[in-house]
């Protein structure tokens, strides 16, 4: 009788003693498994893990290895979208936008009519994605401009930098407020609701006197010169018969395109 009462009991500490090992093992299996969850700081920089708090088990043992189920990549910096044209065969990029009459894809080949290109948006080109859904970064080229010159990628088929020469009346660049030099003088440029530029001639007594002292400075070079692209930030207008835009929105920046000073 004393036997079987010494088993007996052996069965039924043997549980709690299993139990004391997961707890020494484990820390706290029997904790998780009620369902008592320790208090866990919510990650700023991801968005809420749906379900996480729901099941216990699974929360456990993704604390044991380090990793939680459903969790999400941080997102992208949040920030206006823009459209970027992107020359496919060295990844090198500018900004582009469309207008009334031309979608963002066609001012995109318009300025780079020699090599294949792709127009991407997002905030900035490091999260652009195309209209098919393919990243920037997923491109085979992305960033190699930074690396190497690619033989044969071009814009306007004669250098790598440069773009091609578009007539200013259906430049896609232009935006309301932008001075044109053309061989009348300099203009504004307006758009109209029948997609067709319009260019008004500036009245220098109306402007302020740094945007004067800033045309007065500016020398326009022969048309037929193009600039470089530069890290891919390059808005890059060549017109047949506009030279040089200047901004009268903010601060002017002179060395847009093909102002030069004196």
């Amino acid at each position: 009788m004393a036997i079987g009462s010494a088993a007996m009991t052996g069965a039924m500490t043997g549980p709690a003693n299993a139990q004391g090992l997961f707890e020494a093992l484990f820390g706290g299996i029997s904790r998780a498994i009620r369902g008592e969850a320790r208090p866990v700081s919510a990650p700023q920089a991801y968005a809420p893990e749906r379900g996480y708090d729901r099941d216990p088990v699974t929360r456990f043992f993704d604390d044991l290895t380090g990793q939680r189920s459903g969790q999400r990549v941080a997102a992208a910096p949040s920030g206006p979208s823009r459209g970027f044209c992107v020359r496919t065969c060295d990844g090198s990029y500018f900004p582009v936008q469309s207008r009334p009459g031309m979608s963002a894809a066609e001012a995109c080949s318009s300025f780079c009519p020699a090599s294949e290109t792709k127009v991407f948006s997002g905030s900035n080109i490091d999260y652009a994605v195309a209209r098919d859904g393919q990243r920037y970064t997923d491109l085979q080229n992305a960033f190699v401009y930074r690396q190497k010159l690619v033989d044969g990628c071009t814009c306007n088929g004669k250098r790598t930098g440069g773009l091609a020469a578009i007539p200013a009346q259906t430049d896609p660049t232009l935006r309301p407020g932008d001075i044109v030099a053309t061989a009348e003088g300099f203009k504004a440029f307006t758009p109209n609701r029948h997609a067709q530029a319009e260019f008004t001639p500036v009245d220098l007594a109306r402007v302020n006197k740094s945007v004067r002292e800033t045309l007065a400075s500016t020398k326009i070079a022969p048309n037929h010169t193009e600039p470089a692209v530069e890290d891919g930030d390059t808005t890059a207008s060549i017109g047949n018969d506009a030279d040089a835009r200047v901004s009268l929105r903010s601060k002017i920046e002179p060395a847009r395109d093909l102002i030069t000073q004196r």
